[in-house]
């Protein structure tokens, strides 16, 4: 059933922007829920699952990159309750040395914030990747809000 609905959102997405009318956010977000910023949707480089200690999958964190420009993006399965958030991460390297890291809470870059309570997705600021020596790791990390405990976490490898 959802399989029906989201190929019928992707058809109506391309009937509608065909038009050059606007699709709303959450009809375009259930038709391409991947490597999504505030620029739109955006080249996936790589992913990885975020997994609870058990080894149960709880969502997914994308490398995505946008022109010259990288971020990391995250997308859980369900929304996150009243008593969880997560973090999504970008880390750059350079010839293998650490360099700098982003986060979705980094709204002056180009982040959208955390992983609040009732959501389930979060990017991160850009990272310039001009440079052939930089590579990028992308990361999750799903907290309770009470305890302050991890609950789960996931890591794309280091790549361009």
């Amino acid at each position: 059933m959802i399989n029906k609905v989201i190929a019928a959102l992707a058809v109506a997405s391309a009937a509608v922007l065909g038009q050059g009318l606007a699709l709303p956010a959450s009809a375009a977000v259930l038709a391409n829920p991947d490597c999504q910023n505030n620029h739109g949707y955006q080249t996936v480089v790589t992913t990885a699952p975020v997994k609870a200690f058990d080894g149960t999958r709880v969502g997914t964190v994308e490398l995505c990159r946008e022109g010259s420009l990288y971020f990391g993006f995250v997308l859980y399965n369900q929304a996150m309750t009243a008593s969880q958030y997560a973090h999504g991460y970008l880390e750059r390297y350079h010839n293998g040395g650490w360099v700098g890291i982003v986060a979705c809470y980094d709204t002056a870059g180009g982040g959208n914030g955390r992983v609040e309570p009732g959501q389930r997705r979060c990017w991160t600021a850009n990272l310039n990747g001009d440079s052939t020596a930089y590579t990028f790791v992308a990361s999750s990390h799903q907290f309770s809000s009470h305890t302050g405990a991890l609950l789960a976490s996931g890591y794309t490898v280091n790549t361009r």
